[in-house]
């Protein structure tokens, strides 16, 4: 699968979890915190599978590096300004989550690879 793909995919699907767990109302009760975890992992892994794909270079270390980076850096916004009551807070993250990983999908489904023209650049 494409890397782009599938960080857009693991975000929308992360956000829909979020959007979940605000809807249960939060709390720590055991379905709304897997929603939350469950989320926040596959929010995170997006985040670091498009930041490897900034990478425009052969050496594997460096996207792993810029990969691990972005993760945490996503990880570190959503968690830096939460409140002690985050059931909404965590489906505003969602529904921001969910619309990129949306867009996302959307818009590489419509860049599909078009076959080549036959000819040169300047044929009609």
């Amino acid at each position: 699968m494409n890397p782009a793909r599938l960080s857009a995919a693991a975000a929308l699907l992360g956000g829909l979890l979020w959007i979940a767990h605000a809807l249960l109302g939060g709390g720590s009760d055991p379905l709304p915190a897997t929603l939350h975890f469950v989320g926040l992992a596959l929010i995170v892994v997006a985040a670091a599978v498009f930041g490897s794909t900034l990478v425009r270079s052969d050496a594997s270390g460096m996207r792993v590096v810029v990969g691990l980076a972005s993760g945490l850096l996503a990880m570190a916004m959503i968690e830096a300004f939460r409140g002690t009551d985050s059931g909404w807070y965590d489906g505003f993250w969602g529904v921001v989550a969910a619309l990129i990983g949306g867009i996302a999908l959307l818009r590489g489904r419509r860049a599909e690879p078009q076959a080549p023209r036959p000819g040169g650049a300047h044929s009609r």
